[in-house]
């Protein structure tokens, strides 16, 4: 991550500010700015694992914007990366990512500030999966969530760096429009209070949606291709009755065309919680909407 100093701007584009009320007799200057990094460090480890129930292709960093230095203050914007173009040009979904990226830290580091002999690790992944719901980023009912172990070393992470503040120092996050000041006296590591392991579970769902044809599959071994409002998606399609029907010529299709399909959604993960399997499939086609005569192609 690259640090930036400039004057401070009419208007600062920021998602976290950290404040850190430090003692400047407490040791060398550059203890506070150790202090910031880590901070930073650490709650770019909690996103990418935040990001995991959202999808694994999507990366996030945190980019510092501005630094004022009363006591010392740093501004911070997620920045998302490494995304399908489709979503690039998405804004909507941007900020629906931004929003969850900040109530999963408020989550996380709320967890952190409670009593150990109360805090379970997986009240807080449950959260996090609904949180990562409430986005709908991916227009599917399920969302997986975070693996308790790679979470657990995260926030391992910040409780060590909350270790190093003195007595007279204090923390202060703000995460969007909240405020939240740091409990430091709470530094007990969730790593050594996890969970007993519990068997594999597999959470199937099935939902009915329209989808718009970009291409479809003629011979049968690849997935078809459909738009599902902005963003692009594919399927394998398992209904073998309408597979038949479209092979025969009884469904002439031409882009910009929509089936009417229920999906069903299948995930298995193991007892930490890592997706060991994943099974997403079009089980059945109702109807064929024709779309405009002069649509576009979609490819």
């Amino acid at each position: 991550m690259a640090l930036s100093f400039s004057a401070l701007p009419p208007r600062i584009d920021a998602d976290v500010i950290l404040k850190i009320d430090y003692d400047e007799g407490a040791g060398s200057a550059a203890r506070a700015f150790e202090i910031a990094a880590e901070l930073i460090r650490s709650m770019e480890d909690l996103d990418r694992v935040l990001m995991q129930s959202i999808g694994s292709e999507l990366s996030t960093a945190l980019v510092v914007e501005d630094l004022k230095k009363s006591s010392l203050k740093i501004f911070l914007r997620n920045v998302l990366s490494d995304m399908p173009d489709d979503a690039l040009k998405d804004v909507n979904l941007k900020k629906l990512i931004g929003h969850y990226l900040i109530k999963g830290k408020y989550a996380a580091i709320r967890y952190l500030d409670s009593d150990e002999k109360t805090a379970r690790i997986s009240d807080l992944t449950e959260e996090i999966a609904q949180l990562a719901n409430e986005t709908d980023a991916r227009h599917l009912p399920d969302y997986p969530k975070p693996n308790q172990a790679r979470l657990a070393q995260s926030l391992d992470r910040f409780q060590e760096v909350k270790r190093r503040f003195s007595r007279t120092e204090g923390l202060t996050i703000t995460l969007g429009k909240d405020e939240y000041s740091v409990n430091l006296n709470e530094t007990w590591l969730p790593s050594e209070n996890l969970e007993p392991d519990e068997e594999d579970q597999e959470l199937v769902s099935e939902q009915d949606v329209f989808l718009i044809i970009a291409k479809p599959d003629f011979i049968g071994e690849a997935k078809w291709s459909f738009k599902h409002g902005k963003k692009a998606v594919s399927y394998n399609l398992k209904d073998e009755a309408w597979l038949e029907d479209f092979r025969a010529g009884r469904y002439p299709i031409k882009p910009g065309d929509a089936l009417r399909v229920r999906i069903r959604v299948a995930h298995k993960y193991n007892h930490r919680g890592d997706l060991l399997e994943a099974d997403e499939a079009i089980i059945r086609v109702f109807s064929v909407i024709e779309g405009e005569e002069d649509a576009p192609p979609l490819l």
